[in-house]
């Protein structure tokens, strides 16, 4: 019965891990030096995230604005721009605002709550009131597709006047 050479097989392997071994490391070596270059020349403009919040469709936020009151998005980027999407009316094309749980300057702590049988917001922490369409609250813009697609332009007061992300 012929018995296999175990010898030269394990050095090739050994070899060919070896050579993968330090191919693995290099590349990762020139990735990491190419990005931390661009990061320092300020030629990168890191973008993690849309400036558009995509809400959805205008007839299912309506119907479900209708049967539960004003949806809200906690802010999800640590920004403390938690918002209240609202529609008032019965055309789900008209009648959107979207606007921040909380007036500016305020702590975390306090924002305001919808009270569904007066229709109003109201702040809890000095109990005042604003209307049912946010106003006297930071608000955002609301956009509506051709395809009936709802979304909120959240950074459109960062940006320079003209310019559209």
């Amino acid at each position: 019965m012929p018995v296999a050479r175990r010898g030269a097989n394990g050095a090739r392997q050994l070899a060919i891990l070896g050579f993968a071994t330090v191919g693995g490391l290099a590349a990762m070596w020139l990735l990491f030096s190419r990005a931390t270059d661009l990061a320092s020349s300020g030629q990168v403009d890191v973008n993690l995230g849309s400036s558009v919040f995509q809400a959805g469709n205008i007839d299912r936020l309506s119907d479900d604005i209708d049967d539960t009151g004003p949806l809200f998005f906690p802010d999800l980027v640590g920004r403390d721009r938690d918002i209240y999407l609202q529609h008032v009316g019965d055309d789900p094309e008209t009648g959107w605002s979207a606007f921040a749980v909380r007036p500016l300057d305020s702590a975390r702590a306090c924002f305001v709550k919808w009270e569904p049988d007066d229709r109003i917001f109201v702040d809890n922490c000095d109990q005042t009131t604003y209307p049912e369409t946010g106003e006297g609250l930071p608000s955002y813009p609301v956009l509506i597709d051709a395809e009936g697609n709802l979304s909120v332009d959240i950074n459109a007061a960062e940006r320079p006047s003209g310019s559209s992300d």
